[in-house]
């Protein structure tokens, strides 16, 4: 067995322990979610300081192996240096978004390489974007949910169709339920849901739609991820990038 692990990894969290340390959730190429110990983080000689382990940061890591709840990080350095998510209001609002989702929706510690892509390439799309850039989130969002198993069904739509929250696909009639999207609603979740991140530029929604989409692609979270917990960081989101 090896002592000690290398790999890429994306800081979700981390919190304070103690005087002077951190536990770091984060989320690696090659083993999953996993969180850290990295004890002295506020000593003022401290090896691993802070700034390294601030929501989003993209870093590479030797680890020890562990097979309990927390190990302990040997090295870390920066995989790449944000140009402008950590300086500018609006994507800053979107990492800390990004953080929470993410932090409640990933629970697996199994390897997930896909789905680490998806998340780094992202994160280095919105610091390398200069422009509209305002609908990322929700298209983030809704693509995010590919790769944790619940991407919606959307190859039945028509138009003045209803989308079913609760049954992710689209219907000609009401549901008996009250989670689902009107038909005017409906169009516009199709249209996100046809769109790449890349492509987000052409969605063009109002305020007012894209707040209601991202309330509506939370409320389809908490739908199909069992104790899945209030968004609180949206709201700020919804105001920032209104």
């Amino acid at each position: 067995m090896k002592l000690f692990e290398k790999t890429r990894a994306i800081v979700f969290q981390s919190l304070r322990y103690g005087d002077s340390s951190l536990i770091v959730k984060t989320f690696t190429e090659e083993y999953g979610l996993q969180s850290y110990l990295v004890k002295g983080a506020f000593h003022r000689n401290a090896k691993l300081r802070p700034a390294f382990f601030q929501p989003m940061t993209l870093i590479d890591i030797v680890a020890s192996s562990h097979h309990g709840d927390l190990g302990y990080l040997k090295e870390v350095s920066l995989a790449y240096s944000y140009k402008t998510v950590r300086y500018e209001m609006n994507k800053t609002a979107i990492i800390i978004y990004m953080s929470e989702l993410l932090s409640k929706s990933i629970m697996e510690v199994e390897t997930n390489k896909p789905l680490f892509e998806y998340i780094y390439k992202s994160l280095l799309w919105l610091d390398l974007v200069n422009d509209y850039y305002v609908d990322f989130p929700i298209v983030f969002s809704i693509e995010l949910s590919r790769y944790l198993g619940f991407y919606p069904n959307i190859v039945d739509y028509k138009e003045n169709y209803f989308f079913d929250l609760q049954e992710a696909c689209f219907r000609h009639s009401i549901p008996n339920h009250s989670y689902y999207l009107d038909a005017e609603q409906s169009r516009r979740f199709y249209d996100l849901c046809s769109q790449r991140k890349d492509e987000s530029a052409h969605l063009s929604f109002n305020n007012g739609v894209r707040r209601k989409l991202l309330e509506s692609v939370i409320d389809y979270y908490k739908l199909h991820i069992s104790g899945f917990k209030e968004i609180y960081s949206s709201e700020v989101l919804k105001t920032v990038l209104g």
